[in-house]
């Protein structure tokens, strides 16, 4: 980290860190606004700041914001050479290509010392970069998919809000863009700072669960006709019983062996895994719509006690049953 005296006020050293954001057509005005309420707010009197920040792109004229409104940048691509920390917003089009020049600066910019961070899709212009060639990576859970794909030398890491691989570090989407930010803040300048800029931006400090639990979580697939379709409809009435994968191969009067192949080749998964899914599903629903005790969502969804019930959330959405309903009850 670059710190360098910018003058004294009351006797006390001033430090200025340098914050570079990479301007590139198609940015999300969300993500601006989140690095500039971080960074381009004069908190001095709470001890935070200040910090010099630029706005670079490849050209310093007008840029269009998406959805809505128009920066004009203050600097070209060469002021990220000397910043302390460059940041890579989000774009509508993640995969739109990034500028060679663009892609030089950062990997110029990171060789030269600072640490370079992404907030949600700007991933991938991190990725088309070279930066993140081996690293751990996360984005907006909707695009996981696809940033995998485009670049398979990422390690991508599904249920977190932002992942930190040394000096390279990349948020889920939107909000989750300001999770980084804090814990930049945190890392760089203390816990007392990120708690004091959460409690203005009225946050917590550290948000807890991973992404996974954001996840819209489609219907369950029903198959058109057969006897995996009325096997499936009868076991939506039933998972607050006892029920296993026996059961279900019982009712199609298969083997074990012939029912795993029909409902992998009908539902795109397996006969286990689909009924945690649903009873994870149900449980979920029950936690946003009721009052019912973790008990009782528990028995209701199948999952038996709440021991399990609170195992099988935090393996897959990386919270406990209690902290869901705190997030998403109605």
């Amino acid at each position: 980290m670059r710190y360098f005296p910018a003058g004294f006020r009351a006797g006390i050293l001033v430090v200025v860190r340098t914050i570079g954001v990479l301007l590139l057509p198609g940015t999300r005005v969300f993500d601006f606004a989140v690095v500039n309420e971080v960074w381009n707010l004069d908190r001095t009197p709470h001890d935070l700041g200040p910090f010099e920040f630029r706005l670079c792109a490849p050209a310093t004229r007008l840029l269009p914001l998406r959805p809505a409104g128009s920066v004009t940048p203050t600097h070209g691509l060469a002021a990220l050479a000397d910043c302390d920390l460059v940041i890579a917003l989000g774009r509508v089009d993640p995969r739109a290509p990034v500028p060679t020049p663009a892609r030089v600066a950062l990997r110029a910019a990171h060789a030269a010392g600072a640490t370079v961070a992404a907030l949600c899709s700007g991933a991938f212009t991190l990725a088309a970069a070279g930066l993140l060639d081996g690293r751990r990576a996360t984005t907006h859970w909707a695009l996981l998919d696809d940033l995998a794909t485009l670049y398979p030398s990422v390690q991508v890491d599904r249920d977190v809000l932002f992942a930190e691989d040394n000096d390279i570090l990349t948020s889920a989407g939107v909000v989750g863009g300001l999770d980084l930010c804090l814990h930049l803040v945190r890392r760089d300048l203390g816990p007392r700072a990120a708690t004091t800029l959460a409690r203005r931006l009225v946050m917590p400090p550290v948000r807890e669960g991973g992404q996974a639990q954001y996840v819209e979580t489609p219907l369950p697939t029903r198959p058109d006709r057969g006897d995996i379709a009325s096997t499936v409809d009868w076991a939506l009435t039933a998972l607050a019983n006892p029920i296993g994968v026996p059961d279900l191969a019982g009712r199609t009067r298969m083997s074990p062996r012939a029912f795993h192949r029909a409902f992998v080749a009908t539902m795109g998964d397996t006969p286990g895994r689909w009924l945690l899914l649903q009873r994870l599903r149900r449980a979920q629903l029950l936690l946003e719509t009721t009052n019912l005790s973790i008990d009782r969502v528990a028995a209701h969804s199948g999952l038996g006690t709440p021991t399990n019930l609170r195992r099988r959330m935090r393996s897959e959405f990386g919270t406990t049953p209690s902290t869901y309903r705190r997030t998403f009850a109605g």
